[in-house]
């Protein structure tokens, strides 16, 4: 018999000190804490009126930051409201339809139908993949996004961006999408966006696609809410206001 028994005592703080010093594992119910930030500026600030609007281009960023030791979460769609001071005038422009994108993608679409283009950093397990996103006019109920993804696999996906009137006097409308489940996950491998950059309006084919008609006292103003689907299954989101400046 081995007469130098640990005591209990040792042994239980032992265990302790083990658990304490662990990285803290993602339960069923763990969700890390995530923080939301974004930014975005217009060309000219200067605002136009509802007698004589000022077409603009306007330029953001957003970035998603996690608890450190904790898989970021899949983002599976954004709501963005946008505040007054904007007019929207997609159906004066040339547009394109989203079976044309799906067959044949941008190059397929009139010249005169994009607007814009976005730049995505996302983790793909070990790497960072940059899908793009080509903005094209559908008119003033939807635009279209075409992203390319291609690491860890091929994927091309035109996304459906949602614009719907929103009543009362702080908000204008709200821009809706839904990341549909292809991008979500590629090749088994979950795509977790970092950051996106994005530039919109302003083109010169095209330069009062969105046009100023007034500068809010404030700046002219946006919440923009992502919803999140995190490795456990569990979901989340996060909302974050902000607003572009503009003067008179």
């Amino acid at each position: 018999m081995n007469k130098h028994r640990t005591p209990a005592a040792v042994v239980l703080a032992a265990v302790v000190a083990a658990a304490l010093a662990a990285p803290p594992a993602q339960g069923q119910d763990d969700v890390p804490d995530t923080k939301l930030s974004t930014s975005a500026k217009a060309f000219p600030s200067k605002a136009g009126t509802k007698k004589r609007p000022r077409g603009l281009k306007i330029r953001a960023s957003a970035r998603i930051d996690v608890e450190p030791g904790y898989e970021p979460p899949i983002v599976t769609g954004v709501d963005i409201l946008v505040g007054r001071g904007f007019a929207w005038n997609a159906d004066r422009f040339v547009k394109c339809t989203k079976r044309t994108l799906d067959q044949r993608g941008p190059d397929g679409c009139p010249k005169q139908s994009i607007m814009g283009a976005a730049k995505i950093t996302a983790r793909a397990d070990t790497i960072f993949t940059h899908p793009d996103m080509v903005f094209v006019n559908a008119g003033w109920k939807r635009t279209l996004a075409y992203t390319t993804l291609y690491r860890p696999a091929l994927v091309r996906e035109t996304i459906i961006v949602k614009r719907t009137k929103v009543p009362g006097r702080r908000w204008s409308h709200r821009e809706s999408l839904r990341v549909p489940r292809t991008l979500q996950v590629v090749a088994g491998v979950p795509i977790q966006l970092v950051s996106a950059r994005l530039e919109i309006g302003g083109k010169r084919y095209a330069r009062d696609y969105i046009a100023s008609t007034s500068c809010p006292r404030g700046g002219w103003r946006y919440r923009v809410t992502a919803y999140y689907l995190f490795a456990t299954d569990a979901r989340g989101e996060d909302t974050v206001d902000g607003s572009i400046p503009c003067r008179r």
